[in-house]
């Protein structure tokens, strides 16, 4: 009776299973974790050279029509006139082109369009532009009054 006794007095803990999984956790961390770059490891070949009197480029937001016909218009340049046409090849490949240029000017910028509408233009059709821009991947899209595009049929 007074050896259990004893050990009741003075009991142990086994710690070396906690030490291994102590140094495990250390080492996954270690493994895991990234380091922030210093300011003077950053490329800086995006800055403007401090000689030269350069101006930054300003990409414009091009503008879309579409009239009353169902005539689609980049700028003032028809691209898809048949109605009758749901895929907008043309404009697709214009918005592609500028969505390269303007992330090449900006990466962080997102590429921006006008649209203008007439009044009178099949809901259809504006679905149509309206894929066609989310297949290019230009979400922002400011409407403009349809007025100005009447004057191009």
């Amino acid at each position: 009776m007074g050896g259990s006794r004893k050990n009741e007095e003075h009991p142990s803990l086994d710690i070396s299973s906690l030490i291994d999984v102590s140094f495990l956790l250390l080492i996954y961390f270690l493994i895991t974790s990234t380091l922030d770059p210093k300011e003077s490891d950053l490329e800086l070949s995006m800055l403007p050279d401090p000689g030269k009197d350069s101006a930054p480029f300003v990409i414009e937001h091009p503008t879309i029509g579409l009239n009353t016909e169902g005539v689609v218009f980049y700028e003032t340049e028809v691209l898809d006139s048949d109605v009758d046409q749901r895929e907008l090849v043309l404009l697709q490949d214009r918005l592609r082109m500028y969505w390269q240029a303007s992330k090449l000017i900006d990466p962080r910028e997102s590429p921006r369009v006008n649209f203008q509408v007439s009044d009178g233009a099949r809901g259809q059709r504006l679905i149509d532009v309206m894929n066609c821009l989310a297949e290019v991947g230009i979400s922002d899209v400011t409407f403009l009054d349809g007025e100005q595009t009447a004057e191009r049929q």
